[in-house]
Parts: structure tokens; C-alpha cells; sequence
């Protein structure tokens, strides 16, 4: 009986160590990401409840929000845990994650993602950047398409050919410590958007209304979560010359606000009001580039204390860590 166990423990010992091997491998194998969304390896970094803000949502959330830049006008700590396209289904795993380390006051979340489709183009990305646990279980099954589940369990079945062009600098860098960096899940785009003729875009909802109605469906988890763990929920149209008709958006604000502890802006055409030149800010049709990023966030940080929210104590060590941080855009969007 006692050497069956020993070769039963020894077999469990045999197939651990290889899933280990194969995890270790993917990872080393997996491209670097520290921008344009998904940026779990620094997020974590962050202090625990160290955050005031946590912004959610898609590309319109990372590009539009920069942390440095509102924690310079408002004091207010911000984290944008955000993903290229980042579906509501998507979002609700992704706060439930961000919320295992951090306790913010409130939730900002980026409304434009009730108009995708289920499945959008990234979710090979925003999954596979998450943390192993329940939840990035959970948003395999729930969020992502079932053609690429098994390469979301497994990093090596996405990224075993990529052994050709792996420097050492790269392996390196995947077994290294993350650190805390500047970005706080910002990306800061450079081009100016020129092609303005016509615009600002109106355009009506394109996705079914059974997409629609699921999405909303995915938004009251979002709602609730918030509203269990006892954490405001503000939904944004952030300025954009790509918008829709004013009929969505009120319906769009109507459907959001039947939820509780809910509240919703709409900032799609409030360039002037912001500060904002269109001739000078946008990166495209939809996205603010980084000099309108760090106005708009200024302006976000005088919204949410204008609202009540007011920045947490911090340690000295993190409050000049930020300090550094906010030194670090305004010499960065000097340029």
C-alpha cells in the first residue's frame, strides 16, 4: 500500500514539474506587455489600496486617461486597467482581479464598450495577460471564444514558434521582478489627427440587440460588484470625434442608470468645454492623443473631486514615487 502511494506521489511529483516546465516556458515565450492595456505585471506592483481611481474599459480608457497627469491636478492615485477592445464581460473579470489588491473609491469605466460584439479582436491579449486564479478561469469560459481557449490555458500552444527570435534580453526580462513603472496602464499616442472634415461622426448602434442586451447583462455584474465591496461606479463617453447619435447615448444612459449606485456623463462632444482643440489632441478619429490625455485627465481628477472624492493617505515612499510619476509626463508632454 505504501509503495503504491509513493508512486502515485511520485507521478503527481512527475506531472507537476512538467506543467511547471511548460508554464515557465510559455511565459519566457510570451511577447513583453506594458502597454497598450493588459498590464497585470505592473498593476500588481502597485501598493495595496494605494488607489483612489481605477479606470476600466477599452483602447478609449488607456489612450484618454493618463494617472500621472490627474494625480498632478487632483492628487487622486489612478490605475487604468484597461484592454484593447475590452468587452463588458471582459471587464467584469478584469475588476474582479484588480479588486483582489486594491480598494478604490471609485470606478470610472469607459461606456463604448456596450456597443461591441461578444468576441472582439484582442481577447487572446486581454486573457492572456492575466494572472493565473479563478477569474482569468473564468473569463476563458465566460469571455473568450472557444477557439482559443486551450491556447489561453496553455501560452506555449500561442507562442512555441517564437523561440527563433528570442533575445537574451527578453528571457531575462520575463524572469525578472516586475516593478511599478509610470505608465499606470497608460499608452501615450503621438500623431495628430488631421482629417477632420465632416466630423464630428454620427453613426447608429451597429450590434444586434440580443449583443446589446447581453452586454448590459455583463454590466449589471460590473454594478454589482461595485456595489457589493461598497465602491462608486461612474460610466463614461469620453471626448471623441467618432461618436454616435444622440439617440444611443440616451438610451445608453437610460439602460446604465436603472442600475444601482450608477451614475453617467457623456463627454462625447465636450471638447471646447474640456479645454480640448480638436485640431490639436485627437490621435484619430476616436482616440485623444497625449497632450489631449493630459488635459482631459487633469480634468477628470477636477470632476471627481469636484464629485467628493478626496486622495487617500499614502505612504512616503509612494506618494514621491507619484510625485516622480507626475514629473515624469509633464517633462514627457513637453516634447
Amino acid at each position: 500500500m505504501k509503495t503504491k502511494t509513493k508512486q502515485w506521489l511520485s507521478h503527481l511529483a512527475f506531472l507537476l514539474t512538467v506543467a511547471l516546465l511548460l508554464t515557465l516556458t510559455g511565459r519566457i515565450l510570451r511577447p513583453a506587455h506594458t502597454d497598450y492595456g493588459s498590464t497585470w505585471r505592473e498593476y500588481l506592483q502597485e501598493p495595496e489600496n494605494s488607489i483612489d481611481v481605477l479606470f476600466l474599459g477599452s483602447s478609449y480608457a488607456y489612450c484618454d486617461w493618463n494617472p500621472g497627469a490627474m494625480y498632478a491636478a487632483s492628487g487622486l492615485t489612478s490605475y487604468v486597467m484597461g484592454g484593447s477592445e475590452q468587452t463588458p464581460a471582459l471587464t467584469y473579470w478584469y475588476l474582479k482581479e484588480a479588486l483582489k489588491t486594491q480598494h478604490p473609491s471609485v470606478v470610472v469605466m469607459e461606456g463604448t464598450s456596450l456597443f461591441f460584439d461578444r468576441y472582439q479582436n484582442y481577447t487572446q491579449i486581454n486573457v492572456g495577460y492575466m494572472p493565473w486564479g479563478r477569474n482569468r478561469v473564468g473569463a476563458i469560459f465566460d469571455a473568450a471564444e472557444p477557439e482559443l481557449r486551450l491556447g489561453l490555458f496553455f501560452d506555449l500552444y500561442f507562442y512555441h514558434d517564437r523561440w527563433k527570435e528570442l533575445t537574451p534580453g527578453q528571457v531575462l526580462r520575463a524572469l525578472s521582478p516586475a516593478k511599478a513603472d509610470n505608465l499606470k496602464g497608460h499608452t501615450a499616442v503621438d500623431t495628430v489627427f488631421a482629417n477632420l472634415e465632416g466630423g464630428p461622426w454620427k453613426r447608429d448602434m451597429a450590434q444586434s440587440e440580443e449583443v446589446y442586451q447581453q452586454n448590459l447583462q455583463d454590466f449589471a455584474r460590473i454594478a454589482r460588484l461595485c456595489t457589493d465591496q461598497d465602491i462608486d461606479l461612474i460610466v463614461t463617453i469620453n471626448p471623441t470625434y467618432s461618436q454616435y447619435t444622440d439617440q444611443v447615448y440616451d438610451r445608453l444612459s437610460a439602460d446604465v442608470l436603472v442600475t444601482q449606485n450608477v451614475s453617467f456623463v457623456n463627454w462625447a462632444d465636450s471638447f471646447e468645454a474640456l479645454g480640448l482643440d480638436v485640431t490639436k489632441h485627437l490621435y484619430d478619429g476616436g482616440h485623444l492623443n497625449r497632450w489631449g490625455a493630459q488635459i482631459f485627465s487633469a480634468q477628470t481628477g477636477e470632476y471627481l473631486l469636484g464629485l467628493g472624492y478626496t486622495p487617500r493617505p499614502q505612504s512616503p515612499e509612494n506618494a514621491a514615487a507619484w510625485q516622480a510619476t507626475a514629473a515624469y509626463w509633464e517633462e514627457q508632454n513637453r516634447q
